[in-house]
């Protein structure tokens, strides 16, 4: 059972970075020579070069990534299981592991809550989804430009009271019949994500010139993202105190739109944080009996269950984050990339840590015979390889991708010589 839950675990973190990651590069890449932009690419393409076309992302990406290395401090922990010969010893490792995996949870979701900016970019990322499928194509004209009389229309029919402005009530009305959930969004989220793009009084309503201007800005950045740079800002952690006039204004009032929501948010961050234990314990439950299924699904299909669990069902478990990262990536502008991206390397950071926490978790308690150092040392060399590569530059060539392809079926073969040729599991 451990066998496989972490070959899982190792197919899908393994496909992330490796295919997925590589096909965003191919399909988002563009002209990054030093000399052009990405507009450019419209007027007057060169010639094809693996140095330079590829893709470029913001600083904050680099600092997601960072975070994503640090998931692999417990993997490197249980190589030290392999140089143990005592149960005893092995178990001691193991526990290291999981406290260390349980640590690390904690101190992410607990950072996310005082410095949410990776969440804020997760809420930008799936917004612009949203705005590109439902928007786009409704609430332009012809020429691409914002249609008044529509957006007009729009405005009154989530009025419900005429009064000549939306509140959050009547949004979340509006909302009961679109499926946000779809699109990676709660509904909270987006009321939130609205009145925080379009209230400029602050006063926690949207009247129709403020409706007007954040929905046009919204149409303008969905169509022309190359020139929206808002996401090259550094998080919050590492940027300079602001000082103009303007950021102070800026800042006094999101501090007022923060102090006004203060009790919603710590009744989100304890339900997330309840949810978050339940779907724990739940897939803690049903952990045995997925992979005995999948097991027999292998014996009875006459397919070997590395395949199974390496291969076939991460191709399963990401298909469709797959396809929307490459759409989100044919955008071929940084910011598409800077989020797609994030997006990709809070996945892995995450998929690691409850990942390998609920299995070392069953292990531990279930003193399970477990030697799967094979399957932890390929997560533990690609994701950072990978991590290394993305945190330390801001431009990826084409040619990155061809490595990024390369290594997984380097993966598969250094698992296949680790476990049929030297014996590791």
């Amino acid at each position: 059972m451990a066998l496989m839950g972490v070959s899982i675990l190792a197919g899908s973190a393994v496909m992330n970075l490796t295919l997925i990651w590589g096909s965003c590069v191919v399909f988002g890449n563009y002209d990054i020579s030093d000399s052009s932009t990405p507009s450019a690419l419209e007027n007057n393409k060169k010639p094809f070069s693996l140095t330079d076309y590829g893709v470029t992302t913001d600083d904050a990406t680099s600092y997601t990534a960072r975070i994503m290395i640090l998931s692999m401090i417990p993997f490197l922990i249980l190589q030290i299981a392999k140089l143990i010969n005592s149960s005893s010893g092995i178990r001691i490792v193991i526990l290291i592991s999981l406290l260390v995996t349980l640590v690390f949870l904690f101190l992410y979701c607990f950072y996310q809550v005082f410095q949410p900016w990776i969440q804020e970019r997760r809420l930008a990322y799936v917004t612009k989804k949203f705005v590109r499928k439902n928007l786009v194509t409704s609430l332009l004209t012809a020429t691409g430009k914002p249609d008044e009389s529509r957006i007009r229309e729009v405005f009154y029919e989530i009025d419900l009271n005429n009064d000549a402005s939306i509140s959050a009530a009547e949004l979340r009305a509006l909302l009961l019949g679109i499926k946000l959930e779809e699109a990676g969004l709660r509904n909270e989220d987006f009321v939130k994500k609205v009145l925080e793009d379009f209230d400029a009084s602050g006063n926690g309503r949207i009247d129709e010139t403020e409706f007007h201007r954040g929905i046009s800005k919204w149409l303008y950045d969905a169509n022309h993202p190359a020139d929206n740079n808002q996401y090259d800002e550094q998080p919050k952690i590492f940027a300079r105190t602001a000082k103009s006039e303007e950021q102070q204004r800026l800042l006094a009032k999101k501090a007022k739109q923060q102090s006004q929501t203060a009790e919603n948010h710590w009744f989100n961050y304890f339900k997330a944080a309840f949810l978050l234990i339940i779907g724990t314990a739940v897939l803690t439950l049903l952990a045995q009996p997925v992979i005995d299924a999948v097991d027999e699904f292998s014996s009875a299909v006459n397919i070997p269950s590395f395949t199974i669990s390496y291969v076939v069902i991460p191709v399963a478990m990401n298909y469709r984050e797959a396809m929307g990262a490459i759409k989100s990536a044919r955008l071929k502008t940084k910011q598409s990339i800077s989020l797609t991206f994030s997006e990709i390397y809070n996945g892995v950071f995450m998929n690691n840590m409850m990942g390998l926490g609920i299995f070392l978790f069953l292990v531990y308690i279930r003193n399970l015979s477990w030697d799967v150092s094979a399957e932890v040392l390929v997560i533990l060399i690609i994701c950072t390889l990978m991590g290394v590569l993305t945190c330390s530059s801001t431009k990826f060539p084409l040619w990155t991708a061809i490595i990024a392809y390369l290594m997984y079926p380097i993966s598969l073969g250094l698992l296949y010589v680790l476990t049929q040729v030297a014996g590791w599991s």
